[in-house]
């Protein structure tokens, strides 16, 4: 296996800094809209062989240094009780949003490798499929961001009945955010147990919250599962999109990586994570449009900022945006490949 990623993971020295990309990498490849087009996006998340196709797909086909899961942050609370529909063009969302305690109180805890085998026969082929070549990163959502998704029921820009329970003085919140870690918890000790060889939390709606509010309501509960994957030895890295004002309490978490979005400068980042910090990111998405030649450019610089973290790991700052080239996605793995 390739291990120059877990090494950096470990803030380990590496023969070149490893690469991955960001979620939604399959937009990226003709075969993967083919496979979404014949079955449908929640199909493929509860298909296991299917899940594994369009996995190892971008591992294939970019030469990545790991293979992140293919799945949705949601997939996990389904079986919460929430009814998760998923629309082409406009993405998923729940039918039964959480609006009140009686909402709340019908949410059930269940045990993640029954009610979610799914992922772990998925993750136990892949396991088998990248033996000898990369690790695979198994993922979930952090508790805050899955939670505003549940509350608001689909995507949004004002988190208006997000912020109206967190800020109307009642347990509520903190209700729902228990329920979340114990399941996002037990999710992923499962993935740990089928074989994945570093685990990751997206936090896409970090940003949401004030810093203070962040740290109360969030990161809180993001330390929760990091302190409970510790004695698995696997390396767990953490994304907090947008969440610039906390970086300094996120350092102390407890993941092995920081992950840094492109709202923010790499070397800004490290100075005030210190220097004892592994960090991954951060190249703006949009920039996979450039031409080839400011393209590798703009990678070097980001490339040249990671050198004062403890390790680096390249990657993009958000998602892979829909419409990329291919082949400038192919030419900015060459790229970090062979900068030393």
């Amino acid at each position: 296996m390739n291990d120059t990623f877990l090494k950096a993971c470990r803030g380990e020295k590496t023969d070149y800094t490893p690469v991955w990309m960001m979620r939604q990498a399959g937009r990226l490849i003709p075969d993967y809209k083919r496979i979404t087009d014949k079955y449908g996006f929640l199909t493929i998340c509860r298909t296991p062989e299917l899940a594994a196709e369009v996995t190892i797909q971008p591992v294939d086909v970019l030469g990545v240094d790991a293979a992140i899961f293919f799945s949705d942050i949601l997939t996990t609370v389904a079986p919460m009780g929430m009814d998760l529909v998923h629309s082409p063009g406009k993405g998923p969302s729940f039918t039964n949003p959480v609006r009140s305690p009686e909402d709340i109180e019908r949410l059930v805890v269940p045990e993640p490798r029954e009610a979610l085998a799914f992922v772990v026969e998925a993750q136990k082929i892949l396991v088998r499929e990248l033996e000898n070549k990369v690790p695979l990163i198994g993922f979930a959502g952090a508790p805050f961001t899955v939670a505003a998704w549940m509350i608001e029921g689909v995507a949004q820009h004002t988190f208006m009945q997000t912020k109206r329970l967190i800020y109307n003085g009642s347990r509520d919140i903190h209700n729902l955010m228990r329920k979340v870690t114990a399941l996002t918890t037990q999710y992923l000790l499962a993935q740990a147990e089928a074989g994945a060889q570093a685990l990751m939390l997206f936090d896409s709606f970090a940003g949401v919250l004030s810093p203070q509010s962040y740290l109360e309501y969030n990161l809180f509960y993001v330390k929760r599962i990091v302190a409970e994957l510790k004695a698995t030895g696997v390396p767990v890295i953490y994304f907090g999109l947008g969440q610039h004002g906390a970086l300094g309490k996120i350092k102390d978490c407890g993941a092995d990586v920081i992950a840094i979005d492109h709202g923010l400068k790499l070397a800004d980042a490290i100075a005030q994570l210190g220097e004892g910090v592994t960090v991954q990111g951060n190249l703006e998405p949009f920039h996979l449009f450039r031409p080839r030649e400011r393209l590798a450019q703009r990678t070097t610089e980001v490339l040249e900022q990671g050198r004062a973290a403890r390790a680096h790991i390249f990657n993009l700052g958000h998602g892979v945006p829909q419409g990329a080239p291919l082949d400038n996605a192919k030419a900015l793995v060459e790229v970090v490949h062979e900068w030393r």
